[in-house]
């Protein structure tokens, strides 16, 4: 049993918030039918302005970047280093969210006590999404479906940020680094693809033909090479996870998720059938 917490941070408008948080209630069910995992015990939501979405962004990724390094062996870094990496970590985080925030309909941000939230900005929708309530059932049962992820194993929110800085250090070549960005957002997609076909008969990402167009600034944004839904961990991800359901079912992908040494590399993202073989043995 799911329990629901909402608070009001950007003030939306009473109407406005009381069908944001059905939406998420409503989109509970499908991740529960789709993800192959249980939802977390307690989902807390929240509508922010952009400047807070910006602010927890910043808090969200020095958060991560504490927690990625706190899982390496001691000596990975220097404390100077670590101090240096933290400071850029949160540089270029504030930098690119205040420029792409246009394109982000939802995102998982923990804070400080440990906890994990799902937010969004009313303002984006209403200026450059326009979504219909088809497509924010389908956002929030990507964002959802990360929730549950990090209920089965909290590691994976920092786990794409661990295996990077680990994997650098041991001077790896790029190929044969860890993705396991790869597994989260792909399933992620997954499911809301398949949410999406349960609602409308029809697997879109985004907006259907007849529905409310974004913004020519959302638009403009999205095809920004660094803008973070253009990152090949969610279509090739997606392609990732279809093949291992594919292959096994979610049992096999749950597998996946819950072991590191199951990750896939950037050589198997994109030719996945050896990470399959790897996933049968496992």
């Amino acid at each position: 049993m799911t329990t629901f917490s909402f608070r009001n941070d950007a003030e939306a408008a009473a109407v406005d918030y009381a069908r944001y948080c059905g939406l998420i209630e409503a989109a509970a069910p499908l991740v529960a039918d789709l993800s192959g995992l249980p939802l977390p015990a307690r989902v807390v939501a929240c509508p922010v302005t952009p400047e807070q979405f910006v602010q927890r962004q910043v808090e969200h990724a020095g958060l991560m970047f504490a927690l990625a390094v706190g899982d390496l062996p001691t000596g990975t870094f220097t404390d100077a280093a670590i101090t240096a990496m933290n400071a850029q970590t949160r540089a270029y985080t504030e930098a690119m969210v205040s420029r792409l925030y246009p394109t982000s309909p939802a995102a998982i941000m923990w804070n400080e006590n440990g906890g994990a939230e799902l937010t969004f900005m009313p303002q984006v929708y209403d200026e450059h999404l326009h979504p219909t309530g088809r497509q924010l059932t389908t956002i929030f049962a990507h964002q959802l479906t990360h929730l549950s992820q990090y209920a089965l194993r909290p590691e994976l929110a920092y786990a794409p940020l661990t295996c990077k800085l680990r994997d650098a250090a041991a001077g790896l070549p790029p190929e044969q680094h860890l993705v396991p960005a790869a597994l989260t957002f792909g399933h992620a997609q997954y499911v809301e693809r398949l949410a999406s076909k349960q609602l409308c008969g029809q697997g879109v990402i985004g907006a259907l033909p007849h529905e409310p167009q974004p913004s020519a600034l959302h638009t403009e944004l999205r095809q920004d090479p660094q803008a973070p839904t253009n990152s090949p961990n969610f279509n090739l991800g997606e392609q990732l996870v279809t093949a291992a359901v594919a292959a096994g079912g979610l049992p096999l992908l749950r597998s996946a998720l819950n072991r590191e040494d199951l990750y896939p590399t950037e050589t198997e993202l994109i030719a996945p059938a050896p990470w399959i073989a790897r996933l049968a043995k496992a």
